[in-house]
């Protein structure tokens, strides 16, 4: 699926919210780091979130893709997510956050969460 990173003024289609520097939270309401990023379809349909970790004193940031097939529940300061942190720490990287995800990582994204490749 072709897809592009959303522009800080822009804004993914309902029912999604501006998700973007919220916490997120994983099925056991852990803390596993913030959406740094939004990734959507030509129709502004949201499809991966960037969900960014950081290692000790902000070294070592780390971006892993997640669908939005995985968010459980949006509310105004956090996006809590049907995985454990064990998951979202397992899955697939993007090395260039600032690019939209290709095919093949989409795919292995969608894999990992057992959601199937739905591209």
């Amino acid at each position: 699926m072709n897809l592009h990173r959303l522009e800080r003024h822009q804004h993914p289609k309902p029912p999604h919210q501006e998700l973007r520097q919220k916490s997120v939270f994983d099925s056991g309401s852990r803390n596993v780091g913030q959406v740094g990023n939004l990734y959507v379809d030509e129709d502004s349909n949201l499809q991966f979130l960037d969900v960014c970790t950081s290692g000790f004193l902000g070294f070592g940031t780390k971006h892993y893709l997640v669908p939005a097939e995985a968010i459980a529940e949006e509310s105004p300061g956090a996006v809590t997510l049907k995985v454990d942190q064990q998951s979202v720490e397992s899955a697939p990287t993007l090395d260039n956050p600032k690019g939209a995800p290709g095919e093949e990582l989409q795919r292995s994204a969608h894999e990992h969460y057992g959601l199937g490749a739905v591209l």
